[in-house]
């Protein structure tokens, strides 16, 4: 295993065990109220999935990537919580709750406030599948093999619904950033 918080967890080490769970549980949170706003699941979810990691240690040095392996066992966890309750929803409207790193991306700090306005619409007028694509690739850094096994679809399917989804943002915003871009060569 080339992970040393990894191997120090698997060494017993509380406070390497500690920071992961500090680093990981407002992503967890994030990614957990995609699929429902009940928050006592999204955190009984983070626990258990934190205390099979601490009850499992032994066991992780067949962890490839710890990020993935993470994601993958939360994501497990909270849908079957759900399932319990009957209850699974994608919650589209969540989206507001969390920044996700593809408007770094595409809003610099140069633009206005109408721009990121806009993004946030065209955001939201993409479905809960893309979404969740979209924040588990660029927010959370996985390869397009990883979201294909965590959302459970082909690589060949993440790579279209990335490509729709980019799409669909690029064709929404695109008329504002090159207002944007007019108004400050104006302007010096």
């Amino acid at each position: 295993m080339d992970n040393p918080v990894f191997q120090h967890i698997m060494n017993g080490d509380i406070e390497a065990y500690s920071g992961l769970y500090k680093e990981y549980y407002k992503r967890f949170y994030n990614y957990g109220r995609k699929f429902t706003t009940n928050t006592h699941l999204i955190e009984d979810s983070i626990q258990e999935v934190f205390l099979d990691l601490w009850n499992r240690r032994e066991k992780l040095s067949h962890v490839d990537s710890p990020n993935f392996y993470l994601y993958s066992s939360f994501r497990y966890v909270l849908i079957k919580k759900i399932r319990q309750h009957d209850k699974l929803v994608l919650n589209p409207s969540a989206e507001e709750d969390y920044e996700m790193s593809i408007e770094n991306v595409i809003v610099s700090k140069e633009l206005n406030e109408e721009l990121q306005v806009k993004l946030q619409k065209a955001i939201k007028t993409l479905t809960g599948r893309q979404l969740e694509a979209i924040f588990l690739k660029f927010y959370e850094n996985l390869s397009y093999q990883e979201v294909a096994s965590i959302l459970n679809i082909s690589v060949k399917a993440t790579y279209k619904i990335m490509a729709r989804s980019l799409l669909a943002l690029k064709e929404k915003v695109m008329i504002l950033l090159l207002l944007c871009q007019y108004l400050l060569s104006e302007l010096f």
